[in-house]
């Protein structure tokens, strides 16, 4: 009986943000500070970035105004919204209600196949995120059909903006079938002596999980690629602790409260979950 709703609302939204562009784009800025989220310098996507999220419950309407936001009211604003819901919605967007979120899955595959690339590039961040593969152990909320296959499809192209998110997208929705490339992006990478994107394939296999992944980070060990004290480092640190449980942990927590390096360091001890009892 729920069903019936849900498609109405999603359908919605989506005859909403399809229609004629609007005249005066929500602000996806003005938005998170009125739910209490501090906005950084940066906005809606350095919010995104540093982890930062929303009360629980959200405030009424905030969500149906972010997904028109969404719709076509120009890239920035677009782009801009869509950080916004993702930093509101939570990982595998749980504090979304399920009308709502089917009808932002919609619209964030519509940005995910968009011709303009910032759009591009927020719509597969923002849907890797708020479809995540779940960590409380309840259910994952449902996908819109053709995303999976549409963001797979962006890890080949050679524009690297758009290959960071797709990898970052794929390695948070848990896809498996990502993992050949992923391993072939991490070796390509590392022969280029491209730290940031080497560390990017290596955080997406990570968080799959696959156990094919294991012999690479093995390999890991004693290299010092992974000894530096930066994004790439830690990445390393988090991949050691997850296949191999070797007390890399203690990196993570050291660099849990860095100024740069905290959000990730605290993203990656989440994932891990408490540490196992002696």
């Amino acid at each position: 009986m729920t069903a019936g709703p849900r498609r109405f609302v999603a359908g919605s939204l989506l005859a909403v943000c399809t229609a004629t562009p609007i005249a005066q784009a929500p602000d996806g800025n003005a938005i998170l500070r009125a739910a209490g989220v501090e906005v950084p310098r940066g906005g809606a996507e350095a919010a995104f970035d540093t982890g930062l999220t929303g009360p629980s419950p959200v405030p009424p309407g905030a969500f149906v105004t972010l997904i028109i936001g969404m719709g076509p009211v120009g890239p920035r604003a677009r782009a801009r919204n869509a950080y916004a819901f993702g930093v509101l919605a939570g990982r595998s967007g749980r504090n979304v209600p399920p009308g709502e979120l089917a009808g932002a899955g919609i619209t964030l595959l519509q940005m995910v196949a968009d011709e303009d690339r910032a759009t591009r590039v927020a719509g597969t961040r923002v849907a890797g995120r708020v479809f995540a593969t779940a960590l409380d152990g309840k259910p994952a909320a449902s996908r819109p059909q053709g995303l999976e296959p549409t963001v797979l499809l962006m890890l080949n192209t050679p524009n690297p903006l758009e290959q960071a998110a797709a990898m970052e997208a794929v390695g948070l929705l848990g896809e498996t079938a990502a993992v050949p490339t992923l391993t072939e992006l991490y070796r390509a990478y590392r022969e280029r002596d491209n730290r940031q994107m080497a560390a990017g394939a290596l955080e997406a296999l990570v968080r799959i999980g696959e156990a094919q992944t294991e012999p690479l980070v093995k390999s890991l060990v004693g290299d010092v690629w992974g000894e530096k004290e930066d994004a790439a480092g830690l990445v390393v640190a988090f991949a050691r602790q997850r296949f191999l449980n070797d007390g890399s942990r203690a990196r993570l927590e050291a660099a849990k409260d860095h100024k740069t390096l905290g959000p990730a360091a605290r993203a990656y001890l989440t994932e891990l979950g408490p540490p196992a009892a002696p």
